[in-house]
């Protein structure tokens, strides 16, 4: 027989989160290297707590999980055990301990299970014994230890043989289940049928209580495929055997952490009284499978990732250190003699300054009455120096002026010629610029012709440079001639669109500025900039009407395909659904993986929602949870990425990031993508708003600068870009491409127009 591993888990909300919160966790390998260190899983509930410390918890279990899967394979201890040391280090001070907390973490591969857990959850074995009853066994009780402070304070190994069962849950379901009623329903029916009755019980309490759990049982039914080998099951209770010897040879982390004087005392005693497996039972375990396939019934399950490795840096910052120290040598020598003149130049000039300087020191102050013999020295240096002139014969003076003026003449006709050179050069270059700018022009016009609309563009934008290189003040007739050909030859691959849109609403006597809208269902809903009061207007009455809330600083706004809510984003991180039923707010809860996050835009797909954290240069994945959306995971993965300028967030499948400097962003599976928007005039210089979807033909995107609404086919060649003389600057936009329909928001004004 190959036995199959089946773990199917329950979930029940309650009606107060501070008071009660349960968190499971189950994680699926997702490589060979990964599986053979099994499921991880983690049943966590806490009472009299608030959000922080639900965050911090949820972190916590990340951290375990992540450092589980990475930790290389240790003979002498459980890799689980000593990533538990570790996190019992970190984390002592990081839970309050008023806050009640009850958590089982562990780890099953095939028949084995290694777990740890703190606080009073419930977790019980159901074993058969000889007789084929069914016996209960509380894993908790037996391996509770009161007096250690530690997070997760020891670690419990053993085996669960095939048809034995076992339950996981949280503490607060001992006052409606007892323990043989746990039993009576476990073991009488199949697993699945057990987590759905647990749950529908549980559902029909609806107090401020939440409730969370798992049975796992290995089913023997499953035929064998691993042809010619035979495997004998393990002994009915065999189950009890393995654990009750795992008890005894169970590690205290806290004590291995503070060693006492005589450590394996404890394990010694207890082993003295173990009662030793027979030879048949450890023959059995030996020849057990090494892998069983599993299936898992649960909507917390994913797939554990592996985070991409860190660069190995440390050869760079030797290369690095090796050469600037050459580099830092040759200067040195260099410097040395260069600074080495300049003291012998600055002490000559000091030394010269300083004689003055006394000279006039006693000149001012008449120091030792040498003032007079001072000043009759200077006198006498300057009447030697025009008696020098005066002396000079009459040939030499006429030859001294005659050479000043011709050196005078000299210099200027050297600064004349020179001039002279540049103005001819200047006119040189600029008859070569405007015979450049004719052929440029002429190969547009040729290109336009052909409907070669790329080399069109690449052609007029040579021809645009060159006109900005050219003296248009002394060539104005030229430049005005050459930008009326230009624009004439653009007009005809511009794809221009001119519309007429129809005026549905005008808010702009309001004192509110509308700045983002969104449709669900009939209904379209604005978002103001500077106001607490979200705008709805109803497509079928054409009236509008005011729904009051509590939020600020709104940002963006996302709707699922399924059209049954809308998530508002405020403050840049707060998440408010909005059901379309009722016109109700509720807060949703959402958490993100850095404290310092900036959400600039976010989008539901496939019931995930993704968020833009310019700060972080990050796009995070949340999971769809009952309560709104899980714990953010870095989705990002290549670091060439730039998202940092993100303002707009879309997705078919690929993802793609508008951002401020006009550029598109796309990135597949985390991984920065070739993308370019080819054959759109004028260029964009600012980005806006984007959208697009799986089923949907094309990219949108809105050009408020240029007053264009750009349709940009997947490969981001344009299709066309849609104006109106109406529009001042559109900033808001609804795409119903399979109605061919586009809202734009524009100055307080929604207008509607066919696309």
């Amino acid at each position: 027989m190959e036995y199959k591993l089946q773990l199917h888990d329950f979930f029940i909300e309650g009606g107060n989160r501070e008071k009660s919160h349960v968190l499971l966790h189950i994680t699926e390998p997702s490589n060979e290297k990964e599986r053979q260190k099994g499921y991880f899983f983690a049943v966590c509930e806490l009472n009299n707590t608030g959000t922080k410390d639900i965050v911090k918890l949820q972190n916590i279990v990340d951290e375990i999980e992540s450092r589980y899967y990475e930790a290389p394979q240790n003979i002498n201890e459980n890799s689980l055990e000593t990533v538990l040391k570790n996190i019992n280090r970190e984390n002592k001070p990081t839970l309050d301990d008023q806050v009640q907390k009850h958590c089982v973490v562990g780890v099953i591969k095939d028949q084995e299970i290694v777990f740890s857990f703190c606080g009073n959850p419930k977790m019980l074995l159901f074993y058969k014994t000889k007789d084929d009853l069914y016996k209960k066994m509380d894993l908790i009780s037996a391996n509770q230890d009161e007096t250690n402070d530690q997070l997760f304070s020891q670690i419990v190994e053993g085996k669960v043989t095939p048809n034995d069962f076992l339950f996981i849950g949280t503490s607060q379901l001992g006052e409606f289940f007892s323990d043989d009623r746990l039993q009576k329903i476990i073991t009488t029916r199949p697993s699945k049928q057990s987590a759905q009755h647990i749950e529908r019980v549980l559902s029909d309490i609806r107090n401020e209580f939440s409730f969370g759990g798992m049975v796992i049982h290995l089913n023997e039914d499953r035929p064998s495929v691993m042809a010619g080998n035979k495997r004998q099951p393990l002994p009915k209770g065999g189950s009890i055997k393995s654990l009750h010897n795992l008890f005894a040879t169970e590690k205290n982390t806290a004590s291995t952490m503070s060693p006492s004087m005589f450590p394996n005392i404890n394990d010694k005693i207890k082993n003295a009284f173990q009662e030793e497996p027979s030879e048949e039972s450890l023959e059995q375990t030996k020849n057990w499978p090494p892998s069983m396939p599993a299936e898992i019934n649960s909507a917390h399950l994913r797939q554990y990732h592996a985070k991409p490795p860190l660069p190995q840096k440390t050869d760079v910052y030797k290369q690095i250190l090796t050469t600037s120290l050459k580099t830092a040598l040759i200067w040195l020598k260099y410097s040395v003699h260069f600074i080495w003149i300049v003291i012998l130049v600055i002490a000559r000039l000091l030394i010269n300054l300083g004689h003055f300087l006394s000279l006039l020191f006693f000149v001012v102050t008449n120091y030792q009455n040498r003032r007079r013999n001072i000043l009759e020295n200077w006198s006498q240096q300057w009447r030697g120096f025009k008696s020098g002139i005066k002396n000079l014969p009459r040939t030499t003076k006429i030859f001294f002026t005659l050479s000043a003026l011709i050196l005078i003449v000299f210099v200027f006709s050297i600064f004349f010629i020179r001039a002279n050179q540049v103005r001819l050069a200047q006119e040189k270059q600029s008859q070569e610029i405007i015979r450049e700018i004719i052929a440029h022009k002429d190969a547009a016009e040729s290109a336009a012709i052909y409907k070669d609309d790329t080399t069109t563009l690449n052609e007029t934008q040579a021809v645009k440079n060159l006109i900005a290189q050219l003296d248009c003040k002394k060539y104005k007739k030229e430049c005005d001639e050459f930008n009326r050909q230009i624009d004439d030859t653009l007009s005809q691959i511009r794809k221009e669109v001119v519309v007429v849109p129809d005026l549905l609403f005008d808010w702009s006597k309001q004192a509110m500025g509308l700045f983002r809208l969104a449709k669900i269902n009939n209904q379209i809903l604005v978002l103001p900039s500077n106001s607490s009061t979200i705008v709805i207007y109803d497509l079928l009455t054409k009236q509008s009407k005011y729904l009051d809330t509590s939020l600020t600083n709104f940002n963006d706004i996302a709707i699922p395909k399924e059209n049954d809510y809308a998530a508002i984003l405020s403050d840049n991180k707060t998440i408010t659904l909005y059901d379309p039923q009722n016109s109700s707010l509720k807060t949703a809860d959402v958490a993100y993986p850095n404290t310092d996050t900036k959400i600039n835009d976010l989008i539901i797909y496939n019931r995930r929602l993704y968020s833009l954290d310019t700060t972080n240069n990050q796009i995070y994945k949340h999971e769809n949870t009952k309560t709104g959306f899980g714990t953010g995971k870095e989705w990002v993965k290549d670091i060439s990425v730039n998202i940092k300028n993100g303002l707009s967030l879309t997705t078919d499948g690929d993802m793609f990031v508008s951002k401020t400097d006009g550029t598109i962003e796309k990135l597949t599976a985390g991984n920065k993508q070739p993308f370019e928007i080819l054959g759109l005039d004028p260029a964009l210089k600012t980005g806006g708003q984007i959208w697009t979807y799986t089923d949907k033909q094309y990219i949108y995107l809105l050009d408020g600068t240029n007053k264009r609404l750009i349709v940009l086919q997947k490969d981001g060649h344009l299709k066309n870009q849609i104006t109106a003389k109406e529009w001042k600057n559109p900033i808001g936009m609804i795409i119903d491409e399979q109605n061919k329909t586009a809202y734009i928001l524009d100055s307080n004004k929604l207008y509607q127009i066919n696309i």
